[in-house]
């Protein structure tokens, strides 16, 4: 409980109150992907939500595929993709972002 309070207290600016509503939050952030066991790659993430993002990748990976990221100063994030369409991908993160690593990646996106 004090934990939660402790990340309420952290207000985030006006502009991002309503991303805790819909969960979902539109960026533009350069990362680096690696699809299964090829080479890491540059991409770009157009939307994140804990639980999953967007990615433009120009050969789209199947269905049920592992993806991996990586965000400076983040860990590898492991998720797997849900849907492709041409050239971009909606893909689920294995273990959903904390609140904290969440504000982060999009605190660095701004």
């Amino acid at each position: 409980m004090q934990e939660a309070r402790a990340y309420q207290a952290g207000a985030l600016p006006k502009s991002d109150e309503n991303r805790r509503e819909n969960g979902r939050v539109k960026v533009d952030l350069n990362c680096e992907i690696r699809v299964g066991a090829r080479a890491w790659r540059k991409t770009r993430i157009a939307d994140l939500t804990p639980g999953g993002f967007q990615v433009t990748i120009l050969d789209m990976p199947a269905r049920g595929t592992s993806v991996y990221l990586r965000f400076a100063g983040i860990q590898l994030l492991h998720a797997e993709v849900c849907w492709s369409d041409r050239d971009v991908a909606g893909c689920k993160f294995e273990t959903p972002l904390s609140p904290y690593v969440f504000d982060h990646i999009v605190a660095t996106a701004a």
